[in-house]
């Protein structure tokens, strides 16, 4: 039984036991008049909860099988929870912090859901994003080798053996032990990469290599073209769903952005600031380095 659940169901009810916090001693912080799913050890557990952990898990109630796995695992949740308020663990504040960390996190990602849902995603708006994302894909899937270096120096000393008329395959063994990454990349896309990158691709033909290092914010590049082939997106009804996603996605880290912006942080004397979030590494980043 995932331990989130237990934490959500427990959180409110125990912090009020402890004397601190909510002074709601409920188990079950709901408001009253729901159906009732099912009554543990004298506790009511309404019908909503139940939708809830179903959602949690991608069950479905209206199927007989889904239903009682979601049951059984709504039953446990409540026993053990019950047992928890029952043996004082409340009394312990890093239990309670737990508590109302996964309290805390419940209702963000409960936020993040209901901002989304404010923002409804039209299949006008799906079109335009799938237009938008197979302009920047381009007609061309790359298969390519590279040599990443942190310096421009050590680079431009693999480059020379390029220069001097060795094969790439031998250049490549001879420098991968020197090299930040040396990895072979297979049908990448140009909006996978640095533009410095897919322009430098562009520009090879078949079995060429750079004639000078590349850099982008990831280091300085050799790269090898082994084979540059005719791309064709997928349709837009295959992709339709998983663009929805991205977007709902999308919207809910706008809103969070939005929200730290508006908001007054502040860190007690002596403490840094936490540096910002870095963007996700793309297909030819330095963390890729160990996949050979």
């Amino acid at each position: 039984m995932p331990r989130k659940i237990l934490l959500l169901l427990g959180a409110a009810g125990m912090a009020g036991c402890s004397g601190g916090g909510s002074s709601d001693g409920r188990l079950i912080q709901m408001p009253p008049g729901d159906a009732v799913a099912e009554t543990v050890n004298g506790i009511a557990v309404p019908q909503s909860l139940l939708e809830a952990v179903a959602r949690q898990h991608n069950l479905h109630l209206d199927r007989p099988q889904q239903r009682e796995q979601a049951l059984n695992l709504l039953t446990d949740t409540v026993l053990v929870a019950q047992a928890a308020q029952s043996a004082g663990f409340a009394r312990d504040p890093q239990f309670l912090a737990d508590v109302e960390a996964a309290r805390l996190k419940g209702m963000a990602d409960a936020g993040v859901a209901a901002f989304q849902k404010q923002t409804p995603v039209t299949d006008e708006m799906l079109k335009a994003e799938y237009d938008a994302q197979t302009a920047r894909t381009g007609a061309i899937v790359y298969d390519f080798s590279q040599l990443l270096f942190a310096d421009e120096a050590t680079a431009l000393q693999a480059q020379g053996d390029v220069l001097a008329g060795k094969p790439f395959a031998q250049v490549f063994d001879a420098w991968r032990g020197k090299a930040r990454q040396a990895k072979a990349f297979s049908r990448v896309r140009v909006d996978q990469i640095p533009q410095p990158l897919a322009e430098a691709l562009a520009a090879l033909k078949n079995g060429e290599t750079t004639k000078v290092p590349v850099k982008t914010e990831f280091g300085w590049h050799i790269v090898h073209l082994d084979a540059a082939n005719p791309y064709t997106p997928p349709a837009f009804e295959q992709v339709k769903e998983g663009i929805r996603h991205s977007m709902q996605v999308r919207i809910g880290q706008e809103r969070i952005k939005k929200l730290r912006e508006q908001a007054n942080v502040e860190y007690p004397a002596g403490s840094a600031a936490p540096a910002p979030v870095a963007a996700p590494a793309n297909v030819a980043a330095p963390a890729d380095a160990k996949k050979d």
